[in-house]
């Protein structure tokens, strides 16, 4: 835009509110001089903003971004960075082609046709130790943004009719209120159950289409008796752990007495946890980012949280899953992608609050005013500091095999 112009038009306008002035000399005096000034700041800023426009630096971001924390909130968080630096621009784009993707632990592996995993998004990132100072010396290629920790989730009235008034602590408690629930006819199988109940006991969800199944239904169980889930074995290569055929051979134990909901390999984790919102299974495992989920689309739904029973009573280990963000490898403008995830990263405390997460922000552990004062989200925390994190990075080497040890033996025993 010519300024020139701008400031012509600028000129007319004051001759204008002159002449008026002169025809109507009540009118104050501050009130004209204040109108002019409006006008000359918006006509040098109507020229200076279309120069600076034409000046900025677009990076472009995934909409993911708008998916896990809001699309109000996301645009909030852009304004407030342009402000900051008004050479570059963000832009929101679909699919392919952002320079700084947002994803969850879904998009470390993607299933492929034939169901073997392939790279997800987490694999085409650019690594960050150009700007991450790392002293364990690995690479970095994400930032975790807002972390959760695994949980168990049971009904609580489902449990109250079936007179077990306390969540199970114990693998062996456990069974016995999936028993419990059976025997008192809430159940959809089992001794004593009624045939046309649609409420069970426990609800796995293994559709091999979602990517997060393993890491939600069976890794958690194994972690909480404080094991790994594979193992090395003579010949240098991986192999289930003896506590992984454990929990599974429990699986089917539970299938075979009926216990389990119908369905294991085609349900997914959001099919369980909207059924599980609908009081149709009594106890599930998952994340404590599903609480505000089920809050917000089961209010009348008494439900509480607790560790992941295990074998015995100990000291638990708690798996962490997260969203989190990087910078994609076609990205040209490294450096101000850069810019914009760190700021992003720098809001974490920011976006847990938003999103109720428990942990949040890990190894950072002061919990926020949200958890402090929710008696659900301080039972979340209490469970975290009273167990152990295990470190499991979704993108470790050898991932693939692992996950495919534990396919096979699932559908032998299932």
């Amino acid at each position: 835009m010519n300024i020139g112009n701008s400031y012509r038009k600028f000129l007319e306008k004051s001759r204008s509110l002159w002449a008026l002035l002169k025809k109507s000399p009540e009118i104050d005096i501050c009130l004209l001089i204040a109108v002019i000034s409006a006008f000359t700041v918006a006509a040098i800023g109507r020229g200076l903003g279309k120069h600076e426009r034409y000046r900025q630096t677009e990076i472009r971001i995934s909409t993911q971004c708008e998916y896990f924390f809001g699309r109000e909130f996301t645009s909030a968080l852009i304004q407030e960075f342009e402000r900051q630096n008004p050479d570059l621009r963000i832009l929101t784009v679909d699919g392919d082609g952002a320079d700084i993707v947002f994803f969850d632990d879904s998009g470390f592996a993607i299933p492929a046709a034939d169901g073997a995993e392939t790279g997800g998004t987490a694999a085409n990132l650019i690594s960050l130790s150009p700007y991450i100072h790392n002293e364990t010396g690995t690479e970095q290629r994400y930032v975790p943004l807002v972390l959760f920790i695994d949980l168990f989730f049971y009904n609580i009235d489902i449990l109250t009719k079936a007179n077990y008034v306390r969540p199970p602590g114990t693998r062996a408690e456990f069974l016995t209120a999936a028993r419990a629930v059976a025997l008192n006819g809430i159940a959809g199988g089992g001794t004593g159950a009624s045939p046309v109940s649609t409420v069970y006991g426990m609800a796995l969800g293994l559709n091999r289409e979602d990517p997060s199944a393993l890491r939600r239904e069976i890794y958690p169980w194994v972690w909480g008796d404080g094991e790994e889930v594979s193992v090395v074995d003579a010949d240098g290569k991986a192999a289930l752990s003896k506590p992984s055929a454990n929990i599974i051979t429990f699986f089917g134990q539970l299938q075979r007495e009926r216990l389990l909901a119908p369905g294991i390999f085609e349900k997914t984790g959001e099919q369980r946890l909207q059924e599980f919102a609908e009081g149709k299974v009594a106890m599930m495992t998952a994340s404590a980012r599903d609480i505000p989920f089920l809050r917000r689309n089961a209010p009348d739904v008494n439900f509480g949280v607790t560790a992941i029973p295990s074998a015995t009573f100990g000291k638990n280990r708690i798996g962490l899953s997260g969203i989190y963000a990087g910078i994609s490898g076609s990205c040209t403008l490294q450096d101000e992608a850069w810019a914009f995830l760190a700021f992003v990263a720098g809001k974490r405390l920011v976006l847990s609050e938003l999103l109720g997460a428990v942990p949040g922000v890990f190894p950072d552990i002061i919990p926020g005013e949200y958890i402090v004062t929710d008696p659900l989200y301080s039972k979340a925390w209490e469970i975290f500091e009273a167990a152990e994190i295990i470190e499991y990075p979704p993108d470790r080497p050898g991932e693939e095999e692992i996950d495919r040890l534990v396919w096979e033996r699932l559908r032998e025993v299932l």
